[in-house]
């Protein structure tokens, strides 16, 4: 597993059970370990990430977000285990058809599936962004044949579009409800 390094890391939001924090410089093994694993990217129109400059190109990404908006996305860990990051979730402001929006991703290890993490690591991201942002829609972008994904974009409040709208990769746009 990789970890990270505690004392350095900024707390964004705490579960019942996970911690959620900006992602930082040391997170580069952690992302290319959720994201370059190709079961982890069944769904996704990229594939996976083939090396560890793909993944710093990521996290470069995740870092920029939170010093331009003061939101993006976060990395998971354990209250048991906080140096361990076992995925990535939160809300990343973008513009869709013309309109600000917030994007919301979760992705985990396969090792964190089936704990219901995604769902608890969404819910504390969105309790701490959205208060701050009002009336910024939180939007998620989820391929038609992701049914794990839609199902639990559902769970969260989300719906499909129903003229069944979809981005310029194909993915379909749900929309909270």
């Amino acid at each position: 597993m990789t970890t990270v390094h505690r004392s350095a890391r900024a707390i964004v939001a705490v579960s019942e059970r996970l911690v959620l924090t900006r992602p930082q410089e040391g997170d580069v093994e952690a992302v290319f370990a959720v994201h370059g694993d190709p079961e982890t990217n069944r769904y996704n129109p990229h594939g996976p990430q083939r090396d560890l400059a793909q993944a710093r190109e990521m996290l470069d990404g995740f870092v920029a977000d939170w010093v331009r908006d003061g939101v993006g996305y976060c990395a998971v860990a354990t209250r048991e285990e906080p140096e361990v990051v076992i995925g990535f979730a939160g809300l990343c402001l973008y513009t869709l058809d013309g309109e600000q929006v917030f994007n919301l991703y979760y992705r985990f290890r396969p090792s964190a599936w089936g704990a219901g993490y995604a769902a608890e690591a969404a819910r504390a991201a969105m309790a701490e962004a959205l208060p701050r942002f009002p009336g910024v829609p939180v939007t998620a972008l989820i391929r038609a044949d992701n049914l794990p994904s839609r199902r639990l974009a559902g769970r969260l409040g989300l719906v499909a579009d129903p003229d069944g709208r979809v981005d310029d990769e194909e993915r379909v746009i749900h929309r909270m409800a």
